[in-house]
């Protein structure tokens, strides 16, 4: 799929389509979109005039098209149309898609659907549409996006520091905006403002050798004093959530199970990322790891996390003592 920069160069190279289907799990790069947009039809991106933002929920289908199919007022001469949450028209898709391709010359329109249902229904594959998805970045965009954000702010982040920041966050770019504004707010004193993996661990609030990343290289070295020395300064001096911390680990087992497919060890960092979204500290850690795994060993640690996730959401045990023993029987495994 077409990314947002695919998006803003064409609309910057002056082709601008009436429509638009996109594929986003937040609102980031969707308010980037509506201000460019307004720049280039209205020449202000904060106007307002024949600017209409809509929720798929709050409003009837008919209401919508007739909103679509009317030309713009006597005071614009263009209308600009953002539909959030398309997917609530799912009982009726194959009616809204064919309606949807048909607005006036003068109205444009960005049809916004939910990523997860964009996968579901694997729109992805539709030929007669053309998605852009907002939901991501190939690796090398995804890192200079970042850079350039923090270089907006007049702050250099080295590559380790880069790609430490990218690892601890999930791929949300409100989130990941915002933390690049908190960091930005930093007193970096009459020091270089430059962005350190200490800094950034810092700011994440882990401890150095104290992190996440070190929790699961301990378990996959089998060294069981580290590993729990850490899990306890994790959960109980930084008071890390236990089910992301959970999360954080089964991400690791879920893509070790894509280094026994035959291979896979072999493929560049960038078919990685692109096929498994694989890259950064965490491929690395995969690589330097999964000769030790064999599959009934990673199947089985796989389903102790599963379990120990049911137990989290549906008992009543405390979720330290569950994370505690799950780490011990991962160590075992």
């Amino acid at each position: 799929m077409l990314t947002f920069l695919d998006f803003e160069r064409e609309v910057s190279g002056g082709k601008i389509r009436n429509v638009y289907y996109i594929s986003a799990a937040d609102n980031y790069f969707i308010q980037k979109a509506g201000k460019i947009l307004r720049e280039k039809l209205f020449k202000s991106n904060v106007a307002n005039e024949n600017f209409f933002l809509k929720y798929a929920d709050e409003t009837p289908m008919q209401e919508l098209f007739d909103l679509t199919q009317s030309g713009a007022s006597l005071f614009a001469s263009n209308k600009l149309i953002i539909v959030k949450r398309c997917e609530k028209y799912s009982r009726k898709l194959t009616e809204f898609l064919k309606q949807s391709k048909i607005p006036q010359d003068d109205t444009y329109i960005l049809y916004v659907f939910d990523t997860s249902f964009v996968n579901e229904k694997k729109l992805y594959k539709n030929n007669e549409l053309e998605l852009f998805d907002f939901s991501e970045l190939p690796q090398k965009q995804l890192y200079d996006w970042v850079k350039n954000e923090f270089k907006i702010r007049e702050i250099e982040i080295n590559n380790d520091a880069l790609e430490l920041f990218i690892s601890y966050l999930p791929l949300s770019f409100d989130i990941m905006i915002t933390e690049i504004e908190k960091i930005s707010n930093y007193d970096f004193g009459n020091s270089h403002r430059l962005l350190t993996s200490d800094l950034i661990l810092h700011f994440v609030g882990y401890d150095k050798g104290y992190s996440p990343n070190e929790l699961v290289i301990a378990i996959f070295s089998r060294d069981k004093a580290k590993a729990f020395n850490i899990l306890n300064n994790l959960l109980n001096s930084k008071g890390l959530n236990e089910l992301y911390l959970l999360a954080f680990i089964s991400n690791f087992y879920f893509d070790m199970l894509i280094f026994k497919t035959q291979g896979t060890s072999k493929l560049d960092s960038g078919t990685l990322y692109n096929k498994y979204k694989l890259w950064g500290d965490s491929l690395k850690i995969i690589k330097n790891y999964h000769n030790s795994f064999n599959i009934s060993s990673l199947e089985s640690s796989i389903n102790n996390i599963l379990d120990t996730d049911k137990n989290m959401k549906l008992s009543m045990n405390n979720p330290k003592i569950l994370m505690t023993s799950l780490v011990e029987i991962l160590l075992n495994a």
